[in-house]
C-alpha cells in the first residue's frame, strides 16, 4: 500500500476538478510513480495523483527510445472535469493492479500496466473522453453501444488517414479500445463517473476479437524484395566498411573546428573596426591562400540562407564564402558582420577570383575503391561544409542500423537498446576465429527495465555497432542509435545512395520498396532457409551467419533470439517441401534429374505416384489425394539437403560420399564442405542447377586458352574440365528428354 505524499487541486483551462471530487478519489494524494514501482532518479519530479499532468520523466523503467514528450501523462486535455478524473483513476488502477482497492476487483487488469502502454493509453483515453463529450452527453453513464460503435468507425478511418492507405493492426486498435472496454471493469472504483451499472460495450466479444475485425493481425509480414534487399544491404556494408571509418575521422576534424570557434567567442569580443594593420595582415593570409592555389573555405547552408535572408544578392561572389576561419586566422576575430564584410570586401573578391571557393572538408580525402570497380580508387568525399559532413554521418548512421538489423535479426526495441558497451570481447574459437558478441536488452514482453541478452553476430554488424557510438561520441551506457524508424533511415539511405554521392561511389542504385524491421527479420530468416550456401550482398556468406547466429541462440536456447530460429526452421521446412513437389512434378512431367544419386529419385518419386494412383480421383477425392501427395513428399523432403550446385538427398548415411571421406559414416547430416555430387549416389543436379556448373566450365576454358597459364596447371585441370562438362550435359540431356 503506498503513502499519500500531498494534496493538489490543478486548475485548467477545461476546468479545474471539484476539490471534493478530488478528495473523494481513492487515490487522492498518492505518489503514482511509487504506486506504480517505477524507481526514480534523485532529484527528479515525483508526479502525485491529484496533478492534471503526471510528469515521469524521472523514471529509469523506460526503454532508451522513448522520448520525453511520451513521459509526460496529460489529462488536462479531457474537457469534463469528472471524466479527467475518472480517466486518471483508470490509469493509476492500471498502473497499480496491486493496490488494495484494485485487486479486489474481480475483472480488473492484474498486470502492471508498463511505462510505455500507459502513456499510450492515456492518450487513447483522452480520445475517448474528448469524444463522449463531443456527443452531447455529460457524463459516462449515458454512453450507448452505438456510440462505442460510432468511434470504432472513427478510429480506424482516422488511423488509416494518418498512417496511410494500409490495414490497421490489431495491436494499434486494442490500445485504442482499452478505455472503451475496460472502464467497465472498474466502475466500482470510480468516484466522479462512470458507466451505468452492467454496461459493457461489445459484451459478447473480447477486445481483441473487436480489434481484428477488419485489421491486418494475421497477415503476415512479408520479406524485403529481393530487388531492394541486395542493393540495400551491399550499400549499407560499403559505407560501413569503407566509408564510415573515414568519415569518423573528418567528424572529428569538424568538432575540434566548432568547439574552437566557440571558445574563441567566449572570450574574445568583435572588434568594432578594421585598422590599416588589419588589413595589411589580412592581405598576408589571403597571399598565402594565392600562393598555396588553396580555395577560400566555404560556408554552411544555414549562414547562407540568412545572408539571403538579409538581402545578399544571389550572384555575390563572396556570397558562400565562410570568413570566419581566414578572419581568425589573421585578426583573431570572432564574428563577422555584414559591415565588416563590406570594409574588406575588396581583399576577399581579388582572392576568390584567384582561388575559388571550396568545403574546407575533405580537401585531401583518402582514396578508396569504387563499389563496382574495386580496381579504380576515387576520393572516397569531395570537399565539402561542416553541416555535409554532419548529413553523411546521419546517412552512415542509418545504414549502420540497417546493417545490425539485417545481419542480426534483432528488434527495433532491441537496437534502440544498444550501447557504447554493447560490443563485448571478441572471443577465439577452435580453429582461431574469432566470435563477435553485442550485449542488449530484451524489452518486448520483459519486465521493466529489461532483460540483459547477447547476440552472437558477424563481424560487419559488430563493427557497426562500434562506428556507430564513434559517430555519435557515444560512451559508457549512452545509446548508440538515433529513435528513427528504419522505414526513415532507408528512405534517407536509398535517397543518397541514388543521388550523384552514392552514384559517384559506384554503389547500386536501390529501387522503389518498403523496407522496416520486421520485413528485414523475416528476409533474414528466409534468406537462411532458402539459400544455405549462396552470397548476401555479394559478400556476405549466408552459410557463416547459420553458424554464427546458430552458437547465439545455443547459448540462451530459451531466449528472444529462438524466435527467429524458430522462423528459420519453419521457413526451411516449407522451402524443402516446394523443391521437392517441383522435382516431383518435372518427374511426372518426364523431366528427369541428372547425377549419381537420379535412380534413387526416381524410383521414390514413381513409388509415391503409384501411391496416389491406388486411389481413382474423383470429385470427392481430390482433396484428399492432395492432402496424401502432401504428406508422401514431405516425407521425402526430410531428407534433401540443399548445396549450391546440387540436391543432397541424405536418406542413408552408409552411402554418403562425404561421410566414407571423413570417417564418420554415422553422422546425422551431410558435410557440405566435402560434396562432390558428381560421385555420390545421394546427390541429383536440376536445371536450376546448371547455371552453376556451366559458370565453372566457362571459366576453365578460359584458363585453358589463356597462353599464360603454366602448362602444368593445364594437364591438371584438363580432367576437372571434363567432369564439369559432362555434368552439364547431363543436365541439358536430362531437361531435354522432357521437353
Amino acid at each position: 500500500m503506498t503513502t499519500p505524499v500531498r494534496q493538489l487541486t490543478v486548475t485548467t483551462a477545461a476546468g479545474p476538478i471539484p476539490a471534493s471530487w478530488a478528495a473523494a478519489s481513492p487515490f487522492a494524494g498518492l505518489d503514482v510513480c511509487e504506486a506504480a514501482g517505477w524507481e526514480v532518479a534523485p532529484g527528479q519530479p515525483r508526479p502525485c495523483f491529484d496533478e492534471d499532468r503526471w510528469d515521469t520523466s524521472g523514471s529509469l523503467e523506460y526503454p532508451k527510445k522513448v522520448p520525453a514528450s511520451s513521459k509526460v501523462f496529460d489529462f488536462s486535455e479531457i474537457v469534463n472535469p469528472a471524466m479527467r478524473l475518472t480517466a486518471k483513476e483508470f490509469i493509476f488502477a492500471l498502473m497499480a493492479p496491486e493496490h488494495d482497492l484494485v485487486i479486489a476487483l474481480p475483472h480488473a487488469r492484474r498486470s502492471p500496466a508498463k511505462p510505455t502502454s500507459a502513456f499510450n493509453v492515456t492518450k487513447a483515453t483522452v480520445r475517448w473522453m474528448n469524444f463522449v463529450a463531443e456527443q452531447g452527453l455529460a457524463g459516462l453513464d449515458q454512453v450507448m453501444q452505438e456510440h462505442c460503435d460510432a468511434y470504432l468507425a472513427l478510429r480506424r478511418i482516422r488511423e488509416r488517414t494518418d498512417k496511410g492507405t494500409g490495414p490497421i493492426s490489431a495491436g494499434t486498435m486494442v490500445t485504442i479500445l482499452t478505455p472503451v472496454h475496460g472502464l467497465a471493469h472498474y466502475t466500482e472504483l470510480f468516484s466522479a463517473d462512470a458507466y451505468r451499472p452492467g454496461f459493457t460495450p461489445w459484451p459478447k466479444h473480447t477486445i481483441k476479437q473487436v480489434a481484428q475485425d477488419g485489421t491486418s493481425e494475421h497477415s503476415p509480414t512479408p520479406p524485403v524484395a529481393e530487388e531492394v534487399f541486395q542493393p540495400t544491404v551491399a550499400a549499407a556494408l560499403y559505407l560501413v566498411e569503407t566509408v564510415g571509418p573515414l568519415l569518423a575521422a573528418e567528424l572529428e576534424a569538424v568538432q575540434a573546428d566548432a568547439d574552437a570557434r566557440e571558445d574563441k567567442r567566449k572570450v574574445r569580443p568583435p572588434w568594432p573596426e578594421v585598422t590599416t594593420g588589419d588589413r595589411a595582415r589580412l592581405a598576408a593570409v589571403l597571399d598565402e591562400y594565392i600562393t598555396a592555389g588553396q580555395a577560400l573555405p566555404q560556408c554552411i547552408k544555414t549562414t547562407l540562407g540568412k545572408r539571403l535572408g538579409r538581402g545578399w544578392h544571389a550572384e555575390d561572389p563572396l556570397l558562400r564564402l565562410d570568413f570566419l576561419p581566414v578572419l581568425w586566422k589573421a585578426l583573431d576575430r570572432p564574428t563577422i558582420s555584414d559591415g565588416l564584410v563590406e570594409e574588406v570586401r575588396p581583399l576577399f573578391e581579388a582572392a576568390v577570383a584567384k582561388v575559388g571557393i571550396l568545403g574546407p572538408f575533405g580537401r585531401d580525402a583518402a582514396l578508396v575503391p569504387r563499389a563496382d570497380e574495386p580496381l579504380a580508387e576515387i576520393p572516397w568525399t569531395l570537399p565539402v561544409a561542416g553541416d555535409e559532413v554532419r548529413f553523411l554521418k546521419n546517412i552512415i548512421l542509418g545504414a549502420c542500423r540497417v546493417l545490425v538489423a539485417a545481419l542480426s535479426g534483432m528488434r527495433a526495441s532491441e537496437l534502440d537498446e544498444l550501447t557504447a558497451e554493447s560490443p563485448q570481447p571478441p572471443v577465439t574459437v577452435r580453429g582461431g576465429t574469432q566470435r563477435f558478441r553485442l550485449a542488449s536488452k530484451l524489452v518486448k514482453r520483459q519486465p521493466l527495465r529489461g532483460t540483459p541478452e547477447e547476440w552472437v553476430v558477424l563481424e560487419p554488424a559488430y563493427r557497426a555497432v562500434q562506428l556507430a557510438a564513434r559517430l555519435n561520441r557515444a560512451e559508457g551506457n549512452a545509446a548508440v542509435f538515433a529513435n528513427s524508424a528504419m522505414g526513415t533511415l532507408h528512405a534517407q539511405l536509398r535517397g543518397w545512395v541514388n543521388g550523384p554521392e552514392g552514384q559517384r561511389l559506384g554503389l547500386a542504385p536501390i529501387p522503389p520498396g518498403p523496407v522496416n524491421g520486421r520485413m528485414l527479420r523475416k528476409t533474414l530468416a528466409l534468406e537462411l532457409a532458402h539459400r544455405p550456401g549462396g552470397l548476401l550482398a555479394a559478400k556476405i556468406q549466408l552459410k557463416h551467419i547459420t553458424v554464427v547466429t546458430t552458437e547465439g541462440y545455443a547459448m540462451r536456447p530459451g531466449g528472444s533470439q529462438g524466435t527467429l530460429l524458430a522462423d528459420i526452421a519453419r521457413a526451411e521446412k516449407d522451402h524443402r517441401l516446394q523443391l521437392t513437389a517441383a522435382a516431383f512434378e518435372d518427374y511426372r512431367a518426364g523431366r528427369m534429374p541428372a547425377g549419381p544419386g537420379a535412380r534413387d529419385l526416381i524410383a521414390a518419386f514413381a513409388h509415391i505416384d503409384a501411391e496416389l494412383k491406388e486411389h481413382e480421383a474423383g470429385t470427392a477425392t481430390v482433396l484428399d489425394n492432395e492432402r496424401r501427395l502432401e504428406n508422401l513428399l514431405r516425407k521425402q523432403s526430410k531428407s534433401l539437403h540443399l548445396q549450391a550446385a546440387n540436391y543432397c538427398w541424405f536418406r542413408d548415411p552408409s552411402k554418403a560420399l562425404c561421410l566414407k571421406l571423413a570417417g564418420t559414416p554415422s553422422a546425422s547430416a551431410p558435410l557440405a564442405g566435402m560434396c562432390d555430387s558428381a560421385r555420390c549416389p545421394q546427390a541429383t543436379h536440376h536445371p536450376c542447377h546448371l547455371p552453376v556448373w556451366q559458370s565453372q566450365a566457362d571459366s576453365g576454358k578460359v584458363f585453358l586458352e589463356n597462353p599464360r597459364f603454366p602448362k602444368g596447371e593445364k594437364i591438371r585441370m584438363v580432367p576437372e574440365l571434363e567432369r564439369v562438362q559432362r555434368i552439364v550435359d547431363e543436365i541439358i540431356a536430362a531437361d531435354a528428354a522432357g521437353g
